[in-house]
């Protein structure tokens, strides 16, 4: 991997009012509707639908206690004086990258080896009683499995690379960040092992390549819907896709 780029978790927000708060969302919006602009067949969702959505949505999201984000940032356009802290680097530095993971939750709840691609992760996991509109109305989990046979389970969302950037390992170090992240909460849950899912657009080649060498492997696939806007004429029509749900599953020692 380039040593220009570097993998960054993204602070947790406490404030909309907040200046960083809606600068980091705003910047965090704008990545996700590049991406689903320039990879429309990477993402369930659509660029028509979600540049219709407020900053508050953004900001939601990055607030959700059970998902973690990071960005691949790159470094080397940033002086040392205008790079004296994390929250400083992350607002001047050029994003080409990011990749989310939600969860945990118990292997015999309703987890993300249930994942279906025609429902919210975020709503099927019931991992912050966040509903498909962002609103929270539960707590987090907070009890987990007492045997050491169980797994947690974990699901990421979407893997975006800019073009600008590809080529250079930045997809494997997203995907790295984030199974590291699951195999610590494992361990600090006294958990054995730990499961994670992805969906990939079936025909993305290069994508379910890239999950394949990161230990993942195909376990069902399954056609869904979704509504797309055509940015010309804006008629609406319902087109067919295809999904594979892709699986990992690791012991914690």
């Amino acid at each position: 991997m380039s040593p220009t780029i570097s993998i960054m978790r993204l602070p947790r927000v406490k404030d909309e009012r907040d200046s960083f708060t809606i600068d980091l969302a705003a910047k965090h919006r704008d990545l996700r509707l590049h991406a689903l602009q320039t990879e429309p067949s990477s993402f369930a969702s659509s660029y028509q639908e979600e540049s219709q959505w407020d900053l508050g949505r953004t900001i939601a999201k990055l607030n959700n206690p059970q998902t973690v984000h990071w960005m691949a940032v790159r470094t080397v356009e940033i002086t040392a004086e205008s790079s004296s802290g994390d929250s400083s680097l992350l607002l001047s530095a050029p994003w080409v990258g990011f990749i989310a993971l939600l969860g945990p939750v118990a292997s015999d709840s309703q987890g993300s080896g249930k994942i279906s691609a025609k429902i919210d992760p975020l709503v099927q996991m019931q991992i912050s009683g966040m509903s498909s509109g962002f609103t929270r109305v539960d707590k987090p989990i907070t009890e987990y499995p007492d045997t050491a046979s169980s797994a947690l389970e974990f699901h990421i969302g979407a893997v975006f690379t800019h073009q600008s950037a590809r080529q250079i390992g930045i997809g494997r170090a997203l995907i790295d960040a984030a199974l590291g992240e699951a195999q610590s909460q494992t361990r600090r849950a006294g958990v054995s092992a730990f499961e994670c899912t992805i969906h990939v657009d079936k025909g993305n080649d290069s994508a379910t390549r890239l999950y394949g060498k990161a230990g993942f492997t195909v376990v069902r696939e399954e056609t869904y819907a979704q509504q797309v806007t055509s940015p010309d004429t804006g008629v609406v029509r319902t087109v067919e896709r295809v999904a594979l749900l892709m699986e990992l599953r690791q012991e914690v020692s």
